[in-house]
């Protein structure tokens, strides 16, 4: 008798990566793709010794087609027997190895090294001992199988002759076969993402370090997305030390300073620099080539940040590169505008002719995203002034952008800026008409910006000096938008007093080279590299594969945490130990959607800010432990 329930089950936690969406109609499998998958089937299993435990062996290996690429490994139970099972698909045969067998080759001796070690046992095992909860433990074990599967399917793969060829052609073909994600982002999900998958393979120091320092590229610019800049920070500092000529890292690093140097910027200090509303965030250079503690301004990131963009701008003289590097000029314009000794306009002006004067080609002007080219127009009319061909180009820019999927809070995010600076414009001009319709656009970014900008206050003060010069009686702060209840940056690391970062996903590596070997490590899974890494002198444990997965604040010199508003120069709080339970409720407020989770011992329960990346414990009504890490949800049996 066939047990259905578990072949669908293990076929689905087994497969090779995570199925794509289909992409075409569904096709015949023809002798063409049984025969080539035979072939490569017959020598793998010709090099390969029967594994343990299996009482039919070798697996029956088909094609199927459900209309994507992937391959699946399991047992199905007949009569009391586990039979195990390899299905291969046609768009793996197709659009992944083209049916070249040196590429196939890789993708089966993958899935055999999961028959091999028998990861669908132990995965029965693990739900058997914990259930469906300790679903971050639960993935990271799933992660340490997909690699352990992938070296076995590598050795078995080069024992049979196949070679390195075939293995560069099968990674690249599944890279670009699905949605991307980045090593962060793969703490979510079972398998990690495929530049981590080939940084594990090879052997070679110089590609290994080129596909670690792509998986690294890639997680930066996540973080850069989401505002997460001194996370960001680290991962292009490592990409600049393996590959100093990857002149996007250095692009991406001076943005990420210079993201860290406007977080600590108040209102006093944007009251100085007296420039319009800035727009930053979400802008940075992709590969082609391969949060401060306390508030105000600090000079050395913003040289840093503006070493790192002449860097850039070096290396492209030095390479000869034809790419205008717009952005860069234009970030090092907005630089200028808040520069630590004092708005330096000439060298502003300096950087914005540039870009303005590239812009003048129409060819470039079109191929520029039209988000990026309306954030080089807010910013440059915050120092120059907004005239009514400005304000009609941002416009139309931002109606375009408007359109793109994806889009929408930037987009709102830039035309409340505009609204600012049209605002200030609009002040000067003593037409009752025009000091009208400045009241009304003020109002409307009063009322669409977080009062936790740094440049909230301002709008409120220009607001209520013009509604009195005009006679009318100005609104209470009140009476605007307050900050939402989840209105906060995700917290992704967590910041030491001597100032190093521990980042989730960071490599374990990296973290023992940062603060050493850790006092005590006590294992979490027995036969998994899932570890506690315990440093009783910094007041923290952490919780590590070959990478980051949680960071754990339990003992008395753990730091405090800063979670920030999203947005320049946003509001930060502080979360410690020893808080009381009414101050983390008054902070977050008590409307959030607060979860109990089984984190690490279904025994124990903590206080979960799923969207904060953030889990409180609490003993005798104060916070005894706090977890920065990422918990995905749970998934059904």
């Amino acid at each position: 008798m066939i047990n259905l329930r578990k072949t669908l089950f293990y076929m689905l936690f087994l497969g090779m990566f995570l199925g794509t969406l289909p992409e075409r109609s569904f096709g015949e499998i023809t002798d063409k793709h049984r025969e080539v998958v035979d072939r490569v089937t017959k020598r793998l299993l010709a090099v390969m010794e029967q594994p343990e435990g299996w009482k039919v062996w070798p697996p029956k290996v088909t094609v199927i087609d459900p209309g994507f690429a992937n391959a699946f490994a399991g047992f199905r139970t007949e009569n009391g027997v586990e039979v195990p099972f390899i299905e291969v698909t046609v768009d793996t045969i197709e659009k992944i190895a083209k049916f070249d067998e040196e590429t196939l080759a890789f993708t089966i001796g993958h899935e055999l090294g999961h028959l091999y070690y028998r990861h669908s046992h132990k995965k029965i095992e693990f739900f058997q001992k914990f259930g469906n909860d300790l679903q971050m433990v639960r993935l990271a074990t799933d992660r340490e199988k997909e690699l352990e599967a992938d070296l076995f399917g590598m050795q078995l793969a080069f024992k049979a002759g196949y070679t390195r060829r075939g293995l560069v052609s099968d990674l690249n073909g599944w890279r670009g076969s699905g949605p991307p994600y980045c090593r962060f982002e793969g703490l979510k999900l079972n398998h990690p993402s495929w530049e981590d998958r080939a940084g594990y393979l090879f052997d070679d120091e110089r590609t290994k370090a080129m596909w670690q320092s792509l998986s690294s590229f890639q997680t930066g610019v996540m973080f850069l997305q989401n505002q997460h800049y001194p996370h960001a920070e680290i991962c292009f500092r490592n990409v600049t030390e393996d590959f100093p000529e990857c002149y996007e890292a250095w692009a991406n690093l001076g943005y990420a300073l210079l993201m860290q140097y406007c977080d600590g910027l108040d209102e006093k200090d944007l009251r100085n620099f007296d420039v319009g509303h800035l727009v930053v965030g979400g802008f940075y250079r992709r590969p082609d080539s391969l949060e401060p503690a306390v508030r105000g301004v600090d000079e050395k990131l913003w040289f840093e940040a503006v070493g790192a963009f002449r860097e850039a701008l070096r290396l492209k003289e030095r390479l000869q590169l034809k790419d205008p590097f717009l952005m860069v000029k234009a970030n090092l314009a907005v630089a200028y505008l808040i520069h630590p000794g004092g708005k330096d306009v000439g060298q502003a002006e300096r950087w914005f002719d540039e870009v303005f004067t590239a812009l003048k080609d129409e060819q470039l002007a079109k191929t520029l995203d039209p988000l990026v080219h309306a954030s080089i127009l807010i910013n440059s009319g915050s120092a120059r002034g907004f005239s009514p061909e400005l304000m009609t180009s941002t416009l139309q820019l931002l109606a375009k952008a408007k359109t793109v999927r994806g889009n929408g809070e930037a987009v709102k995010a830039m035309e409340s800026a505009l609204r600012f600076n049209q605002a200030r414009t609009l002040t000067a001009n003593t037409e009752r008409e025009k000091q009208e319709t400045a009241l009304k656009l003020f109002e409307e970014y009063l009322n669409g910006m977080t009062a936790a900008s740094s440049w909230w206050p301002i709008a409120y003060d220009d607001y209520v000096v013009l509604a009195k010069a005009s006679g009318v009686k100005p609104k209470a702060k009140s009476e605007f938008r307050k900050p939402g209840i989840k209105d906060w940056r995700p917290v992704t690391a967590v910041k030491l007093a001597d100032g190093k970062v521990i980042g989730l996903s960071q490599s374990l590596k990296q973290l023992i080279d940062d603060l050493g070997p850790a006092d005590v490590e006590i294992p979490v899974v027995e036969g998994t590299n899932l570890k506690y890494y315990k440093y009783k002198d910094l007041g923290i444990t952490v919780l590590a594969t070959r990478e980051v997965l949680a960071v754990i604040l339990d003992g008395k010199a753990a730091p405090a945490i800063t979670v920030r508003r999203p947005g320049l120069g946003g509001e930060s709080i502080k979360v410690s130990l020893g808080m009381p339970s009414a101050d983390i409720r008054k902070q977050f407020g008590d409307d959030w959607d607060v979860e109990l989770a089984h984190l690490f011992d279904v025994n124990e329960y903590h206080q979960l800010y799923r969207d904060l990346g953030l889990a409180v414990q609490y003993e005798n009504g104060v916070v005894k432990e706090l977890v920065v890490a990422v918990v995905p949800v749970n998934e059904s049996r």
